[in-house]
């Protein structure tokens, strides 16, 4: 059963400083349907909050956890890909308003 803690780490921007965290503690099970959910999330990596599942992902990867599997109980082989293929996050325009 998943199971999520509010808590701080340390983010460099151009300075070390606690940042608001969740510490998040999934089943193999739970972090294998994590991993295809985002696999099937658009956007671009950088400039949209797509980017914010990048981390996830390496963490899952880094983890071991598998976005594919060839036992037919694995999320991946569970999608019903008739109702749609992905969520897309848009690209931000820039502001071009005048800033005084």
């Amino acid at each position: 059963m998943a199971e999520a803690k509010r808590t701080t780490l340390d983010k460099v921007v151009t300075e070390t400083k606690k940042v608001p965290a969740i510490t998040l503690t999934l089943t193999v099970e739970e972090a294998e349907v994590l991993a295809v959910v985002g696999a099937f999330v658009g956007g671009d990596p950088d400039l949209s909050a797509r980017k914010h599942y990048q981390s996830v992902s390496k963490a899952l990867r880094t983890a071991g956890v598998r976005t594919y599997g060839s036992d037919p109980g694995h999320p991946m082989n569970q999608l019903d890909r008739e109702r749609g293929t992905s969520v897309y996050f848009k690209t931000p325009q820039p502001d071009f308003r005048l800033k005084f």
